[in-house]
């Protein structure tokens, strides 16, 4: 036995001896590198582009040039753009975050009820993204389905005195239909968290003396929050750069990025195509300051925690 030891040891060092990185981590790095290699090249290509030197209206002859992103930046259009898709986004997402803990606080138990709950809950979650737009136009718009009943009830007078929900400068129908679209997504997520730890942490509390009140703002919630954030966080990403429904329900001023980004990118005029990179280049930016700011929070979190 004493040999075998020495042998299982003698291989253990020689695998992990230093200088040497593991196999798993090194296979592990490959496949990120691979799963992570389209996106680098589409963001230096986007770079190059931007500076006039690939794409689009680019000339190799005049070198590097960032007037095209000193003008872009410059435009009223992209930043009322931004604005607006930052205020969409974030709307959509604290709805639909605060209706997933909701439902997935709600119906946390085992009984057929509970389970019938998480199920209506996840209902919309295979609806293709084109064909939630198409339903917030039949629902919200003025001669929709939704208008239509409030005139069958005498609420107003004719289908078109109901407040613009499509098409308004505020974005309430995409707010509406994106919230409504991504609340599945993040309920299975959250009740997911609550599964997995949520249920044992609670009788934990409760045995310790804590009321439901105070199991729930002291354990429940952080736990629900900490496991969500990453979820909520891809979510509001994706509802700023989303692009189906922001073509058929969002309003033509102010443009959201997406439709700027893609109005840009077959413009007749070859020299403002280049544009189109540059504000693919600002969308980055965005995504990647959400998910640093998550990174910001969770690490508080985990220095709070310890």
């Amino acid at each position: 036995p004493r040999a075998r030891e020495r042998a299982v040891t003698t291989r253990t060092t020689r695998t992990t001896r230093p200088g040497r990185a593991p196999r798993a981590p090194r296979a592990g790095l490959v496949a990120a590198g691979l799963v992570a290699a389209p996106v680098l090249v589409g963001v230096g290509y986007a770079l190059l582009a931007a500076l006039g030197l690939a794409g689009a209206g680019a000339s190799a002859s005049s070198g590097a040039t960032t007037a095209r992103v000193a003008r872009v930046l410059g435009e009223r259009a992209t930043w009322a753009g931004l604005g607006w898709s930052l205020w969409v986004a974030g709307a959509s997402t604290l709805l639909a975050t605060a209706g997933a803990a909701l439902a997935a606080l709600a119906f946390r138990g085992s009984t057929a009820l509970d389970r019938a709950g998480r199920a209506l809950a996840a209902l919309p979650l295979p609806v293709p993204h084109l064909v939630a737009a198409a339903l917030g136009v039949q629902l919200l718009g003025q001669s929709g389905v939704l208008a239509r009943v409030a005139h069958a009830a005498g609420l107003v007078a004719r289908p078109a005195d109901v407040p613009a929900l499509v098409y308004d400068a505020w974005g309430i129908g995409v707010i509406a239909t994106m919230a409504w679209k991504e609340l599945p997504f993040l309920a299975v997520v959250a009740a997911s968290v609550l599964a997995t730890r949520g249920r044992l942490l609670d009788e934990a509390a409760r045995t310790l003396g804590a009321g439901r009140w105070d199991a729930l703002r002291l354990v429940t919630w952080p736990l629900l929050w900490r496991g969500l954030a990453p979820a909520a966080v891809a979510v509001f990403v994706f509802v700023a750069g989303n692009y189906e429904v922001a073509a058929l329900l969002a309003p033509s001023d102010p443009l959201a990025l997406p439709l700027l980004t893609a109005e840009r990118a077959v413009d007749p005029d070859l020299a403002r195509r280049g544009d189109a990179y540059v504000l693919a280049l600002v969308a980055l930016a965005l995504g990647g300051a959400a998910v640093a700011a998550h990174e910001w929070a969770r690490a508080r979190w985990g220095v709070a925690s310890g």
